[in-house]
């Protein structure tokens, strides 16, 4: 695909385990790798651990669906699913061309690879803001408010940081953390609740002193959650 249907686009070496890998990135130092996960003996992860700087841009590729989801998403990692796509895979080229051509570091994939190496304490998140992206981690996040089209981060350290993402995404991105949607608007780290009073929905007092409502359909759930932590 990459030779027949991408323009400008050379393919310097193929490698089909984690040790051939390492030495054709070593010789040939490529603009990007495309990694498959799962490899003979070890897996592509298990590549980057040879490297002490990643200065080439990642696409993972993976027939295999449990990985190409929220351990790339939280960390903006490019992945594409088997078969691939080719409208996708031009897509990826573009966006690592802009990466490279803007000269960014490639902080996403060093965010990715301590998330893959941590516990969920210490794993980052990747938010879209006006320039850029910003990574911040996830045990900061006090609660999240959606304004339409707009969320609102509110963190530990008084900061509110707006961003062009719908509340949707960050609940999917963020449940498995202990976040919990308790109202349509709001997206909280039970972590972090200070106090519930209760009520038809009652509502919550979070670490930084703020109110945050919950939902009277939500409640019941809600309650679940909080006996499970």
């Amino acid at each position: 695909m990459l030779h027949n249907l991408i323009e400008g686009v050379s393919v310097v070496a193929m490698a089909d385990s984690v040790t051939s890998g390492v030495k054709a990135i070593a010789k040939n130092k490529p603009d990007i790798v495309f990694l498959d996960i799962e490899m003979p003996r070890r897996d592509g992860f298990e590549l980057f651990d040879a490297f002490d700087k990643i200065d080439f841009e990642v696409v993972f590729t993976t027939a295999h669906e449990q990985y190409a989801s929220k351990a790339f998403r939280t960390t903006a990692i490019d992945y594409l699913l088997k078969p691939i796509d080719i409208d996708l895979l031009k897509e990826a080229i573009e966006r690592a061309r802009d990466k490279r051509d803007k000269d960014k570091v490639n902080k996403n994939f060093e965010v990715f690879v301590n998330n893959m190496k941590t516990n969920k304490s210490n794993q980052q998140i990747a938010i879209s803001s006006s320039d850029g992206l910003l990574f911040i981690k996830i045990d900061n996040i006090v609660y999240l408010r959606g304004d339409g089209a707009y969320t609102y981060f509110f963190l530990k350290t008084g900061e509110r940081i707006t961003t062009t993402k719908n509340l949707k995404e960050y609940e999917d991105l963020l449940s498995e953390y202990d976040f919990f949607r308790v109202h349509k608007s709001s997206l909280i780290h039970l972590h972090e609740m200070k106090k519930y009073v209760r009520g038809e929905g009652g509502y919550v007092v979070m670490s930084n002193g703020d109110s945050v409502d919950v939902s009277k359909r939500r409640k019941e759930n809600f309650l679940a959650a909080l006996s499970k932590l």
